[in-house]
């Protein structure tokens, strides 16, 4: 088990993700002076909600010393059944879209739990297995959200709202659970010594269910704020969400092999790969390049954080 008390000294985990969203950020204000205008920065907050609740998931399931490849695919799906179920069913659509989420959880850690698939594998195939059904549903970008959803949610693009809420909620609450519970402390112990955390008592079944039900349900939040953001369903909206999840979480200090991590520096991580295509917009540049300028960044950050296997609790 992971030391209490351990919780200060990891958030350093995130500093450079932060150093990082700075620097792009005073780059961007040095640059251009929309960067600081109260619609440019509701609209990054907005965008950030998506990438963070997704990595947050991410995060939780690469603390176990697992993986989740069908984050992607559970976001597509959500704008999906949100797209087409929205208009007979208004705010009943929302538990719809997380209930699928979670099920979509649930059959990852049916996999790995009662048929021992690989995790990287397991999630791959359920991947495809969802994407297939958001095709079915919604074989094209489409369907309608109701409007009412918006204006309930984002309201005017405000900095100050729901979705600074949420992120605030989320964050915070993850961070008590890994810093201060016996929960959080035997997901750590999984994924820093599997054969170690079973011996000492961690029902390693139920820390996969619990690790792949979280990162479900949460990709299904992310998805039901993509789908009221564009008000309408997309089958393929969430492709490049796995790999951005994946990098903002790496990018915050988490630890591909499991066991270490900061729950903040998976939020700065995300901001500051929202911030990368925010400035690359408003300077002017190829955007094109943005997706460059991510892989090298990745690249960075598994270089810096893979070097050492110090591990402990966020």
């Amino acid at each position: 088990m992971q030391p209490r008390g351990s919780v200060c000294p990891n958030l350093m985990l995130g500093l450079p993700a932060l150093l990082l969203a700075v620097a792009i950020g005073a780059i961007a204000t040095t640059w251009s002076g929309d960067f600081m205008s109260a619609g440019n920065l509701g609209n990054l907050v907005n965008r950030v909600l998506p990438l963070a609740i997704a990595a947050l998931g991410e995060a939780v399931v690469l603390f176990a010393g697992r993986i989740d490849l069908s984050v992607g695919s559970v976001i597509s799906l959500s704008t999906a059944i949100l797209g087409v179920t929205s208009a007979q069913l208004g705010w009943l659509s929302i538990p719809l879209v997380i209930l699928a989420g979670l099920a979509c959880g649930a059959f990852n850690a049916a996999g790995v739990i009662l048929l021992r698939i690989n995790p990287l594998i397991m999630t791959l195939a359920t991947s495809a297995v969802v994407k297939g059904i958001a095709l079915l549903l919604l074989p094209s970008p489409g369907g309608e959200v109701d409007y009412s959803f918006y204006d309930a949610f984002y309201g005017q693009d405000q900095f100050f709202g729901w979705p600074l809420l949420l992120i605030a909620v989320a964050f915070a609450a993850t961070f008590a659970i890994f810093g201060f519970t016996r929960f959080g402390r035997s997901i750590y112990a999984l994924g820093s010594d599997g054969r170690a955390a079973f011996a000492n008592g961690v029902n390693v079944p139920g820390i996969d269910l619990s690790v792949f039900l979280i990162s479900g349900g949460l990709a299904a939040v992310a998805g039901l704020a993509v789908g009221i953001k564009i008000l309408s369903g997309d089958p393929l909206i969430g492709d490049s969400f796995t790999l951005d999840a994946i990098a903002a979480a790496v990018l915050g200090g988490v630890a591909l092999q499991g066991g270490r991590g900061s729950v903040f520096g998976v939020l700065a991580g995300a901001i500051a790969l929202v911030l990368i295509g925010n400035a690359f917009n408003l300077l002017e540049l190829n955007t094109n390049l943005q997706q460059i300028a991510k892989g090298l960044i990745f690249v960075a950050a598994l270089m810096l954080f893979m070097r050492g296997r110090s591990r402990s609790p966020a």
